[in-house]
């Protein structure tokens, strides 16, 4: 799951843990914090947008991504929208390409605007 280091991604990721998956967490801990990743989960460090990310999704052999990575902070959406939309829009399209190409059986996106 991306932004599995924030504090709705980590209850998620909890979650998944209960239920026995097992969860991988890709966060870039921009926002997220290390301590927030659960016991039992895997972290890996990296931007969304980053070719350690493709090669994770990709090959990783993943049933459902759950994705939560977002570049979150309005005043930075306000001063800076062209990187709010690299992360936020290219780093969703990104990780939906990935998914593909690794065969990737459901996205789960979840944004302030509710879960599609």
């Amino acid at each position: 799951m991306t932004g599995g280091a924030g504090f709705i991604g980590s209850h998620v990721a909890e979650a998944y843990l209960r239920r026995g998956d097992e969860v991988v967490v890709l966060d870039s801990l921009v926002h997220g914090r290390r301590e927030n990743v659960p016991a039992g989960a895997e972290l890996v460090v990296a931007d969304i947008r980053s070719p350690e990310a493709a090669a994770l999704v990709r090959d990783g052999g993943f049933d459902l991504v759950n994705h939560h990575a977002a570049q979150m902070d309005v005043r930075v959406s306000v001063s800076d929208p062209r990187f709010d939309a690299d992360v936020n829009v290219r780093g969703l399209l990104n990780l939906l390409e990935w998914a593909l190409a690794g065969g990737v059986k459901r996205v789960v996106y979840v944004s302030s605007g509710g879960v599609v």
